[in-house]
């Protein structure tokens, strides 16, 4: 019994003994969030595909974006690289009108390239919080059958170089098993053995999917149409152990016959809609905008007096309103819808027929991102930028620099008190501009007026003087800028353009 008693304690000694000397081992490596993005984007040249891709780094917020069949040379990836918003990247060129590899992180990764080639970017990772460090080679697999075999052992020499926990994504170009096929030939086994005697040999774990099952698509109706997985995502044991059960999206595009993998631990971040009315310019390239409009300011008796204008324009406004709400809609709102649909229609359209549904999708997702286009465009008030160009971060960037720029936070007032809330702000703006206009009754002000030099000759009070006719307004409104106004609650001129 004794014996059997010092036997426990010395087990709970030796337990507690444990727990002191990796408890510290275990705060200091907790699980990492995983946020990235992996996509053949089928060459990157297109405006569209560089919106799609922006709009996806927007929703998702990636730490890592790796790309393949850019289709590019580096000079064009640099100038795309900061339309996405990142400051980090290396591109590899493409040969011609194929190829070509892009590897982009956000500034707070830090990341050391250690190799690159026509098929992979390597890099090594090293959490800014932690010791962990982890090895990300983005593979793309050679596209012809008979050099897959140097594929796999460009994997193999990954696998023997660092003692690593590591994560491989991309297009691998390869299946493991006749599961991942549909349509088509029967797929060669002896390539989906290799592809599996190397994922083995690296110590692979596929991280499986979620939505479509297939991430390819050779665009072809009925009994031509191939899908395959060709695109995954894989990582060791030891690289799960220190993060949370990542997931990886398929998820639907329109501009490349491949899906966009987002590799992430977490959802995407909710979007914010609009806070007041604007008149929006995208609402001028719809061809129903006109029909509101002149309905709007023909629904009653028009009036010349500045009362009627008023009222006219206030009908208009509200039933923009109503419109935009009831037929236009939230744009991001449908974006996401659309793209919703589609990964479902392509999800059960197995024999490819419904491709000209998918195809109506693909068009309609490509007019609602020019739409959203345009609006952020409008909100930053950048007017030197043309119609077309796809740059919507840096619209949205400046339009929340204007917006801080307007904000007032707070105000000092008389006594030198710091004031911030609304009612102190108005109040000390009110008691400012009230000293500052109000007479402190001088004398002798004829006496001072009359000293002052005249300028402004007769002839040329009587023009200032003169009562506005309505050429003149038109001339000036026409020399507004196509989105501006001349006070806020005022339709902007794009809508004058739907008038007449």
């Amino acid at each position: 019994m004794f014996c059997l008693f010092q036997w426990a304690f010395l087990l709970l000694v030796g337990y507690a003994l444990y727990r002191l000397r990796y408890e510290k081992y275990r705060k200091v490596t907790p699980l990492k969030t995983m946020n990235s993005l992996c996509w053949n984007c089928w060459g990157i040249g297109n405006l569209q595909t560089v919106y799609t891709l922006r709009d996806y780094v927007q929703r998702w917020n990636p730490n890592l974006v790796f790309l393949s069949e850019t289709k590019s040379k580096c000079r064009r990836m640099e100038k795309i690289k900061f339309k996405l918003g990142f400051t980090n990247g290396l591109s590899v060129s493409s040969r011609g009108r194929s190829g070509g590899l892009a590897l982009l992180w956000s500034s707070d990764t830090k990341l050391e390239i250690k190799s690159y080639s026509n098929h992979h970017i390597d890099a090594i990772i090293t959490e800014a919080d932690t010791v962990l460090v982890w090895k990300f080679p983005g593979f793309y697999g050679n596209l012809k059958t008979h050099l897959r075999e140097e594929s796999w052992k460009l994997l193999s020499y990954f696998h023997s170089q660092f003692n690593l926990p590591w994560f491989c994504c991309g297009d691998f170009n390869e299946i493991l098993s006749m599961t991942e096929k549909a349509g088509g030939a029967q797929h060669s086994q002896n390539q989906m053995d290799g592809f599996r005697l190397i994922v083995n040999h690296c110590g692979f774990k596929d991280l499986g999917y979620c939505g479509p099952d297939y991430t390819w698509c050779n665009m072809k109706e009925g009994s031509n149409r191939i899908s395959l997985r060709l695109d995954r995502a894989f990582a060791t044991n030891e690289w799960l152990g220190h993060f949370k059960d990542p997931t990886v999206h398929h998820l639907a595009k329109s501009t490349s016959d491949h899906y966009i993998l987002a590799i992430t631990d977490s959802p995407p971040p909710s979007r914010r809609g609009k806070r007041r009315f604007h008149f929006e310019v995208m609402w001028v390239k719809r061809e129903d905008c006109h029909d509101v409009i002149e309905a709007a300011w023909h629904s009653d008796t028009l009036s010349v007096t500045p009362e009627g204008v008023a009222s006219n324009l206030q009908k208009c406004a509200s039933v923009l309103v109503s419109w935009n709400q009831n037929v236009v809609g939230n744009i991001p709102k449908k974006i996401a819808e659309k793209r919703k649909a589609l990964n479902s229609i392509t999800t059960i359209d197995q024999q490819g027929s419904k491709w000209a549904k998918i195809n109506q999708l693909k068009k309609e997702i490509n007019d609602l991102l020019d739409s959203e286009e345009t609006i952020w465009r409008q909100r930053s008030k950048v007017h030197w930028y043309k119609e077309g160009d796809k740059n919507t971060k840096f619209f949205h960037a400046h339009a929340s620099e204007r917006r801080k720029k307007n904000s007032i936070l707070g105000l000092w007032n008389e006594d030198g008190v710091w004031c911030e809330s609304k009612e102190s702000i108005t109040a000390t703006a009110i008691a400012y501009f009230e000293k500052i206009y109000t007479t402190s009754s001088p004398t002798g002000i004829n006496e001072v007026t009359n000293a002052i030099p005249r300028r402004i000759t007769d002839e040329m009070n009587s023009k200032l003087t003169k009562t506005f006719t309505s050429e003149k307004v038109l001339k000036a409104l026409q020399q507004l800028y196509p989105t501006k106004a001349p006070e806020p609650d005022v339709l902007r001129r794009a809508m004058e353009g739907c008038i007449h």
